[in-house]
């Protein structure tokens, strides 16, 4: 009996147990606390100096601080550099060999070479020297230093008159270009593409006319080069001056360099070998001429009667119109025998 009231208990006690566990409430997931991340730093501003003036405008103020890198303001200065360091190891060379000194065409070269170069990167970093600037002023030093020496040695000079001459004439080149364009900012592709011409023509027609002159006079002597050498350089400086009130393309300019001088080299290379005589370098000269008007005609711009943003009929464009006449130059057979060619003036008469 005990036993039997016993087991009723703890199956009572079991029950109860149970109910109350499975009615107890459960704890709810709390998550664990978000770490709190710091605030980003806002870009501190940093505003631009003040203006140096009442007359200096902003924009003005904002190119003055923009550089083209950390070394240099503008895309160029490398290339003056190298220009300076090259021009002045080899003019400072021939002065210190016209020295007479041991060592003193490896001494000149260095100094003067690292002086040049060095003033040459102190300019370039407060002075933004552009591409074509730069490109312009390596044409300067050669042309200069062609001129200089060229001279030294058709006047004679002594080796050390002759080195200083050069010297003189290379900086000159380099000095000219980059004060002429300082406060214009980049030189076009156009203007830079006619001052290159201009030297060339400026060679060419000079040696031509030399060259007439010398085989025209029966006392024939020493031929001087020097005004050859130099033209380069004085036809560098008409270029820059027509580079003002001109704005060419560059293709333009490549047709006017390339047809004129392609058919004097062929009328030279023709003459050369039919004829003889100041007749050959004349007719080469003539044909350069002549070619030169002939494509400057030809590859003028065309005519725009009303602005692009204006409606309406337009007008007949004059290479339209039915009758055109241009100068062109006629070559033919001359002489007793018909053995010699020469050149005269002739007309196209288009319709």
């Amino acid at each position: 009996m005990r036993l039997a009231v016993s087991l009723m208990c703890l199956s009572l006690f079991g029950a109860q147990g149970v109910a109350r566990a499975q009615t107890a409430p459960t704890p709810a997931y709390a998550p664990p606390p978000a770490m709190e991340q710091a605030p980003a730093p806002q870009p501190q501003y940093v505003p631009a100096p003040p203006s140096q003036g009442p007359v200096e405008t902003p924009r003005e103020r904002a190119e003055r601080y923009s550089r083209y890198s950390r070394f240099s303001s503008g895309e160029g200065g490398l290339l003056l550099i190298f220009t300076e360091l090259i021009s002045g190891t080899v003019t400072g060379a021939f002065y210190g060999h016209a020295l007479g000194k041991t060592n003193g065409a490896y001494v000149g070269g260095v100094v003067t070479g690292l002086t040049l170069g060095t003033a040459a990167a102190l300019y370039q970093y407060y002075v933004p020297v552009e591409r074509n600037e730069a490109a312009l002023a390596a044409t300067g030093a050669a042309l200069g230093f062609l001129a200089g020496f060229g001279y030294g040695t058709q006047a004679k000079l002594s080796d050390k008159s002759r080195a200083v001459t050069t010297l003189l004439t290379t900086q000159l080149g380099i000095i000219g270009v980059l004060a002429a364009t300082s406060s214009v900012g980049d030189v076009s592709d156009g203007d830079t593409s006619l001052v290159a011409m201009s030297a060339l023509y400026a060679f060419v027609l000079t040696g031509l006319t030399q060259a007439t002159v010398y085989l025209a006079d029966d006392d024939r002597g020493r031929i001087n080069l020097a005004p050859s050498l130099v033209a380069p350089l004085v036809g560098m400086g008409i270029g820059g001056l027509l580079a003002v009130p001109f704005e060419l393309r560059p293709s333009r300019v490549f047709k006017l360099t390339a047809v004129p001088l392609g058919v004097g080299a062929i009328l030279l290379v023709v003459g050369t070998a039919l004829a003889d005589g100041p007749a050959v370098p004349l007719t080469a000269m003539g044909g350069v001429v002549a070619s030169f008007v002939i494509t400057a005609l030809a590859t003028a711009d065309d005519y725009t009667d009303y602005p692009p943003s204006r409606t309406g009929r337009r007008l007949r464009s004059r290479r339209g119109e039915a009758f055109k006449a241009m100068p062109v130059p006629v070559f033919m057979r001359a002489g007793e025998r018909g053995d010699s060619l020469t050149a005269g003036p002739g007309m196209l008469l288009r319709f």
